[in-house]
């Protein structure tokens, strides 16, 4: 599943969830294009949300590793994706952890 979120000021981000891992595509204006791979074992399945953001941190550490802006590119979607995130998260960690 993919969803791409876009900004006016801040560029546009495509996130996508492949496999036992999430990509994150993001361009800015006037900066290169990056690009960066979040193991979804390492995710908090459970997201803190802050003002216009939510966040899924890391269980080590507890920093934020995939930032997604509210309600974009449309609740619906945003909704199914996170939900997804929450899930694939869960059962990675499961996995991985051997409880499964």
């Amino acid at each position: 599943m993919k969803i791409i979120q876009r900004h006016f000021l801040r560029g546009s981000q495509e996130l996508e969830i492949i496999d036992d891992y999430v990509r994150i595509r993001s361009k800015a204006p006037f900066k290169p294009a990056e690009e960066l791979t979040v193991m979804l074992t390492v995710l908090n399945p459970e997201p803190r949300i802050s003002r216009s953001s939510l966040s899924f941190t890391s269980r080590v550490n507890g920093d934020a590793l995939i930032t997604l802006q509210l309600g974009k590119p449309d609740t619906e979607a945003f909704n199914a994706f996170v939900a997804l995130v929450k899930r694939r998260a869960v059962e990675e960690y499961q996995a991985f952890a051997g409880l499964r």
